[in-house]
This record gives C-alpha cells, structure tokens and sequence, in this order.
C-alpha cells in the first residue's frame, strides 16, 4: 500500500470527524507542490543546543566511568589522577558551552589542547560512544559545565601570546601558559573591560595581563618588555 504524506492523512481524519460525515472539497493533487524548500532547511541561525541535564547525576556518572583517572577536578574530594594526560576541569565549565563537553567526549579529537596531544594530533582520551548512554552523556556534559574554580583571589594575572583581535566586540585570543591554582594552559578567547586595551597590540605580540575571575574579564592587557 503506498503511504500517504501527512497532509493528505490530516485531509481524511477531518472529512470523516466532519458533522455531515463527508467532505466537500477534494485533498490537493500534490499535497507536497505547495510546501516551499525553505520549510525544509534549517533556520540560519540554527545550532546544536543539549537538552537540559541533571549535574548531580552527571558527578555519579564521573565516578563511574572513573574520569578521575585522568582529570583533575579542583574542589572534589576524587582520587588524584594517575595519568597527566587530561586538563583540569573545574577551570572549563565557565569557559565553554555544555555541547562544547558533549562533544569533548563523543568526539575527542575535534579539539585537543597543544599540552595534551600525542605525537599525531590526536587526542588519548578512550572512546565511550558503545559504553555510555545519551541520558549519561547529557547529565555528565551538565556536570562539567556547572564547575567552577575553587579560588577567593578575585584578580590573576597570566602571560602570553596574542592569536587574534575583535575590537569591535571587545575581544581578545590568548595563547597563554598556566595561571597557578585557577588554569592550565591554553588558548582562550576573553572580554575585556575596555577596548581601548587593545589599541596599539597585534596578533602576535607577547602580553601580559589581569584577569577578573568572578567577571571572567581581562581588566589590564599590555605589551611585555623585551
């Protein structure tokens, strides 16, 4: 039997709940002629968004897989990691989306830190994709995102390198090295409180800078002196 499009199917349904029991008018010759190809594609601008996860439940599902094995997670009361293969996560959660982490996991390889590479590029993080469940892959992905660093200081300051500029947004990319006890180092996109901070600098100049922690806004950029 062919298969009806849903128009038509809809196009019975009211002829037969119809008072008089029959339908006047007859269903279009192509139900499908007056749908526009628009209809069918994405909106522009369209993103992957996770549906919302319970964090709580994401913390057991760390423990199961035994992500501590590899990651550090500054605040938890987890076993130290046996392997320095995996950044610090309580540094993360602020600075990605939660399908950054999502992806993180299910595909290890679309972004791996300079740090933490082996020799081909690839990342040494085991696949989960026939182990864990999407509801744990969800709740795990919450979890991450809902850390924070366990730091009073309100101010850090770090070095490194300029990547790329966005004055007209306030922006800028750092490649920087680690801020002791608040991130490991990496290349990170950050606001700052003025864009005045960056007049004068260009994509690789070697900087120094402060970083408001609580704000997530770098407050004071400037050049280093050779």
């Amino acid at each position: 039997m062919r298969q009806l499009s849903a128009s038509v199917f809809l196009w019975i349904i009211l002829c037969f709940t119809t008072t008089s029991g029959f339908c006047a008018d007859t269903p279009p010759k192509n139900a499908r002629a007056a749908q526009t190809p628009a209809e069918h594609h994405h909106p522009a601008n369209w993103r992957f968004t996770l549906p919302k996860g319970d964090s709580i439940k994401g913390r057991a599902v760390f423990v199961k897989y035994q992500c501590y094995d590899c990651h550090q997670v500054r605040g938890e009361d987890f076993p130290e990691p046996f392997e320095e293969e995996a950044p610090e996560l309580s540094q993360m959660g602020p600075e990605h989306p939660i399908e950054f982490f999502a992806e993180s996991i299910i595909n290890p390889n679309a972004v791996v830190p300079k740090a933490y590479q082996r020799p081909d590029g690839t990342s040494p993080m085991r696949d989960f994709t026939e182990q864990m469940t999407l509801r744990e892959l969800i709740d795990v992905s919450s979890y991450i995102a809902s850390l924070k660093p366990p730091t009073s200081t309100k101010f850090v300051n770090g070095i490194g390198k300029i990547v790329a500029l966005a004055p007209q947004s306030s922006e800028v990319v750092i490649d920087h090295g680690a801020i002791k006890d608040y991130m490991d180092a990496m290349t990170m996109g950050y606001k700052v409180s003025s864009a005045s901070l960056l007049k004068g600098l260009t994509a690789g100049d070697q900087v120094e800078f402060t970083l408001d922690t609580t704000k997530r806004v770098i407050t004071k950029l400037q050049k280093r002196q050779n």
